[in-house]
């Protein structure tokens, strides 16, 4: 079977990169995502909620835009 079929189907359509946290500075496999380069990991966005989200929106703290859950 060839790698891409071993894949998830996520990580195939992502080109099987990792994202870098700007918060803990860990590599992951998923983090929420503004089009200006800022990344959040889901652990870290969970600790932070408080002061980035309002509930189904999200507020990017580098650039302000308002990004979609």
């Amino acid at each position: 079977m060839s790698e891409s079929k071993e894949r998830s189907y996520s990580r195939r359509r992502r080109g099987g990169r990792l994202f870098r946290c700007q918060c803990c500075g860990q590599e992951q496999p998923f983090c929420w995502s503004c089009p200006c380069g800022f990344q959040i990991c889901d652990r870290c966005f969970v600790e932070n909620k408080w002061g980035i989200s309002n509930g189904p929106t999200w507020i990017c703290p580098d650039c302000g835009r308002i990004r979609m859950m």
